[in-house]
């Protein structure tokens, strides 16, 4: 008898984070591009083009731009990229409304 009571408690523990089958998924609405104060990076005339580079960065609940990652690219071509996302501003992303962090990527580069 008190095998099966610890079990069960175990089966209602490990199913008490689960969500139930009836319940509605919860209405995502991704983060949106508000603007940016600073230009994204470019190639200088006469200069070679600009490496790609792709980055990975959180839109915290009120839009802000944190924890930037950089990849393909250092220096001051990765700089003027970082200080380029961080002053983009977001709509947040929300669920059922309400405002969440949220993480975004983009690709930069050379191209024409």
């Amino acid at each position: 008898m008190r095998r099966f009571a610890l079990a069960a408690s175990m089966v209602l523990f490990c199913c008490a984070g689960e969500p139930r089958p009836d319940a509605k998924p919860a209405k995502l609405v991704p983060a949106q591009l508000v603007g940016c104060a600073v230009a994204p990076p470019a190639a200088k005339s006469g200069a070679a083009s600009l490496p790609d580079m792709s980055a990975d960065f959180q839109v915290d609940a009120r839009g802000r731009v944190r924890d930037v990652h950089i990849q393909g690219a250092g220096g001051s071509a990765a700089r003027a990229l970082r200080r380029h996302l961080e002053s983009c501003e977001y709509a947040p992303a929300t669920r059922d409304g309400h405002p969440i962090a949220s993480r975004r990527a983009a690709v930069y580069g050379g191209y024409q």
